[in-house]
């Protein structure tokens, strides 16, 4: 009777880990295989930022940003980009769109391509009619802009436009 009365404070705690374990929401891999590489924040949303301003042809710029996009998702998916992927595209009056996508090293090409596309699905959700964005998940990231922020592709000009433009996000999540 002894051996009976010494177990119950530990089916009790196992209990109750069990308890807990079931309430503990999905890892994001149980949910979708894209997501196995996801990092979303308290809301569940992944960490993002948006350019403040809106493009001056909303509809025309949002099909040609999301042209520039799918490139790069699918670029992201090659075997032999090494888990980067650039492309630009001329907009109206001489606005260029630059779209990036890049992942960890840790994730296979084919994960990579799956993980830039889903944070270019996100976009509209965040940046609808944006002239920028950037979605970020833990192993990989999408992002497009007007103004050249990653080395040229074809090893012209400076990409140090980034630090002027900075101030025209209106939300940014930052993890020190």
């Amino acid at each position: 009777m002894a051996m009976a009365s010494s177990c119950s404070p530990l089916v009790a705690v196992l209990v109750a880990l069990l308890l807990v374990a079931a309430t503990v929401p999905a890892p994001c891999a149980a949910v979708d295989p894209v997501n196995t590489y996801c990092a979303r924040n308290l809301s569940g949303a992944p960490a993002q930022a948006s350019v403040a301003q809106n493009a001056t042809d909303p509809e025309a710029f949002e099909k040609a940003q999301r042209k520039v996009m799918a490139r790069v998702a699918a670029d992201a998916g090659d075997a032999g980009g090494g888990g980067l992927a650039r492309e630009t595209a001329r907009f109206k009056d001489g606005v260029t769109i630059y779209g990036l996508g890049w992942c960890t090293r840790d994730i296979t090409a084919a994960d990579c391509g799956l993980c830039v596309a889903q944070a270019v699905a996100e976009m509209p959700n965040y940046c609808r009619f944006r002239r920028g964005c950037r979605v970020l998940y833990s192993s990989c990231m999408a992002r497009y802009e007007t103004y050249p922020f990653f080395f040229p592709l074809d090893g012209g000009q400076s990409a140090d436009a980034s630090a002027s433009a900075a101030g025209d996000y209106d939300r940014v999540v930052l993890n020190p």
